[in-house]
């Protein structure tokens, strides 16, 4: 099932509210005993963070998927639509420089959201009481039958010299090889956006969840639990510095459960998922022209990739 995209327009006024809400100076309850410390707005992290009225319980890691900010990027199908284009691109350049029998990377359907441990904790108690903090896929490994990399091939789909090495071969191959030409050519006629608005805001709402005193109260909650249980670490984050092995043990598989418990029972991942929403809808009012533009071009691009499926009778 892919993840579904919020549509943009709706984002947008979405936004436009949050901010104007914000503006308008009403900030919750107050008087004796009734908000926080410090005369904090309620369902505020600091000053200047936005409200959040009523965090999600979320159940499984796709229950987080769904970021405003993701609005504006391909969706799953979307991805999947500008790869299949791309591949055929690259299928013709690949043709041409003696590789006849090359086909595209397959396009299948997008996995599940895989429920492993994050830095918001784990929900997935079934997955921590078999795998510990690892999925099902990284216990079971990888398949050993895959075919061996042809390395002419690979400096042809790629310009690269070799895995270790990109410096571009040149010659008859195109820069970036035959991907980077079937790039090039869904963006040929279209005005990229400049800079990296979406990466650099993505960064941002990532870097304000952390630090919200939200997140940071959530964040010692579940600290607490976890020490109750007999566990001394900091935050979800420290079980990634553990050092489990290479095998799954006991110990591994009980800190899961403990980390899992403590997670819903804190409701870490759903206090940051509604802190970091808020902080994106904050956003999204900020920067709504370099968005639009960063969609519009994402657009541009999906209706020429349309043209390329339709012409080859896809």
């Amino acid at each position: 099932m892919s993840r579904r995209t919020i549509p943009v327009a709706a984002v947008l006024v979405l936004a436009s509210a949050v901010v104007a809400g914000c503006s308008s100076g009403s900030g919750g309850r107050s008087g004796a005993g009734g908000g926080p410390p410090g005369g904090q707005a309620a369902g505020t992290g600091a000053a200047g963070a936005p409200a959040v009225t009523a965090p999600p319980s979320p159940t499984s890691a796709s229950d987080l998927a769904a970021l405003p900010l993701r609005a504006f990027v391909p969706s799953d199908d979307e991805a999947r639509t500008l790869n299949k284009a791309e591949g055929l691109l690259a299928q013709d350049c690949m043709r041409r420089l003696g590789f006849g029998t090359w086909q595209p990377p397959a396009t299948g359907p997008t996995a599940k959201t895989a429920d492993v441990a994050d830095q918001y904790g784990y929900l997935d108690e079934a997955q921590a009481a078999q795998y510990g903090f690892r999925s099902a896929a990284a216990v079971k490994g990888k398949p050993t039958d895959a075919p061996k990399l042809d390395p002419a091939q690979f400096t042809a789909e790629t310009g690269a010299t070799s895995v270790t090495d990109s410096k571009q071969v040149g010659g008859n191959i195109p820069d970036g090889g035959c991907f980077g030409e079937a790039g090039r050519k869904l963006d040929e006629g279209l005005t990229k956006p400049a800079g990296s608005v979406y990466e650099d805001l993505m960064g941002e709402s990532y870097q304000r969840t952390n630090v919200d005193t939200r997140v940071v109260a959530g964040t010692k909650a579940w600290a607490d639990c976890m020490k109750q249980k007999g566990y001394s670490y900091s935050s979800p984050q420290a079980l990634s510095a553990e050092s489990w092995g290479a095998t799954v043990t006991q110990r591994e598989i009980d800190t899961a459960k403990a980390d899992v418990a403590c997670t819903k029972q804190t409701n870490l991942p759903g206090i940051a998922f509604g802190v970091q929403r808020a902080i994106q809808q904050q956003q999204i009012a900020q920067h709504q022209q370099q968005l639009k533009d960063q969609r519009d071009f994402v657009d541009a691009r999906l209706r020429k990739a349309a043209e390329v499926l339709r012409s080859r009778g896809q």
